[in-house]
């Protein structure tokens, strides 16, 4: 994958985390957004998400992509220590964007985002165009 194909498909899941993540999760039957005063929307688990990319990447058999996750993990611990782990899929899809992700990270990223992304769009979202 080129690099303009790799700013391009970040652009995409960019807009699509920001799409999705301002829909509420519905949970069983009905939307949670009223359930016992609780509110719940895609944003929340962005987290969650980043979680399981940076897990699954510390355990990668491409070097460069398990030493950038271990680092972001590390970076991640320290920041939440001083409360700043805000936005961190957006803030990865934007490096990538920028083309400020190494090649075979943004490489290793991008599939694995778009997966996710879909899959909650499949249970929460928009209709996807193929």
């Amino acid at each position: 994958m080129d690099a303009d194909d790799l700013v391009q498909r970040a652009e995409h899941l960019l807009d699509l985390w920001s799409a999705l993540s301002m829909q509420h999760v519905a949970l069983g039957a009905g939307c949670g957004c009223g359930v016992g005063g609780i509110s719940l929307r895609l944003d929340d688990f962005e987290l969650d998400i980043v979680d399981y990319l940076g897990d699954a990447g510390t355990r990668s058999d491409v070097p460069e992509v398990a030493m950038f996750f271990t680092a972001l993990q590390k970076s991640a611990e320290e920041g939440a220590s001083m409360g700043s782990r805000a936005q961190p899929l957006r803030r990865l899809l934007d490096q990538a964007r920028r083309e400020r992700l190494p090649a075979s990270v943004a490489e290793w990223l991008l599939p694995k985002v778009e997966k996710t992304l879909r899959s909650y769009a499949e249970l929460h979202g928009p209709k996807l165009e193929d």
